[in-house]
């Protein structure tokens, strides 16, 4: 027996709705059944209105609510804005209260062997449902209403983001590195002095372009190394902030490049031979001085 909880997700206008099963509650599992909702929703509304969870709301609520910073930066890469509704306020996202109700006519009772099959059953259940629920608004079913509703929604990113807990606007050092969680990493030598995003996902962190959202390098997350090296950052030509000037690091780059070079031809080898005549060298007496 294992306790799951279940994340819905509704679209108002079609009222097509995904159920995301989850065995845990953190930043990484919110960020997680957001992505999976939005994959079979087939896109992201502009505005989304979620209930006062810790991992979507750090205090207050409402239009007074403060965003989780995680949730937030999770958002604005996604491009959809953060509605939370009032403490204590269900009819405020009444859609989604009223379609809790979808998991009753789902048969839990039987057993699953995976949390993959009990997914995959749900789905199947959810479309069948959509198919012959009627939507309240055109009159047609939910899943013709929504196959034009999805045409309006914005498309999903070529690459969904990957679940994070913890974010920083870092500082890029002169010597290309940021600090994060006790560690230093390096980061292309275009944003030394300048701020990079840096977010501390499941087992990964990753250096993120704060303009473009870009994923311009990544690490293992919790190793025993306290610091990351990346030759390749040191290959960049140009600054961020090309104002700044801010001369190459040494000895990295082009010289601990080499350097690599050198190391990884290992020690020459040589006959014995070779040395007996060197030290025989040594032993002749100086030649006469004519």
């Amino acid at each position: 027996m294992v306790t799951l909880d279940g994340f819905v997700m509704t679209l108002s206008h079609s009222r097509k709705t995904a159920i995301i099963w989850s065995q845990r509650m953190d930043q990484l599992a919110w960020h997680h059944v957001h992505n999976e909702a939005f994959k079979r929703l087939g896109g992201i509304a502009a505005v989304n209105r979620i209930d006062n969870l810790k991992t979507g709301v750090a205090s207050g609520s409402g239009v007074w609510g403060k965003i989780n910073e995680s949730y937030a930066a999770y958002a604005r890469t996604m491009g959809f804005h953060v509605d939370p509704h009032e403490a204590r306020q269900p009819q405020q996202k009444g859609k989604v209260e009223r379609r809790v109700g979808a998991f009753k006519k789902i048969d839990l009772t039987r057993v699953f062997s995976s949390l993959e099959e009990l997914q995959t059953y749900t789905n199947a259940s959810l479309q069948r449902n959509s198919v012959c629920r009627k939507c309240p608004v055109t009159g047609k079913s939910v899943d013709a209403t929504w196959l034009i509703e999805r045409e309006l929604l914005r498309p999903l990113p070529a690459t969904m983001p990957m679940p994070f807990d913890l974010i920083k606007h870092a500082d890029v050092h002169k010597d290309c590195t940021v600090r994060f969680e006790g560690c230093s990493y390096s980061d292309p030598y275009r944003y030394a002095g300048s701020k990079i995003e840096v977010r501390g996902c499941s087992g990964i962190v990753q250096m993120i372009d704060p303009k473009t959202g870009e994923v311009v390098k990544q690490y293992p997350r919790y190793t025993a190394e306290l610091l990351s090296i990346d030759q390749d950052c040191y290959e960049q030509q140009a600054s961020a902030t090309p104002e700044s000037r801010i001369p190459r690091p040494l000895p990295l780059g082009k010289m601990a490049r080499r350097i690599e070079e050198i190391a990884s031809q290992g020690v020459t080898v040589r006959s014995i031979d070779f040395y007996a005549q060197i030290a025989a060298a040594k032993c002749l007496p100086p030649a006469p001085i004519p």
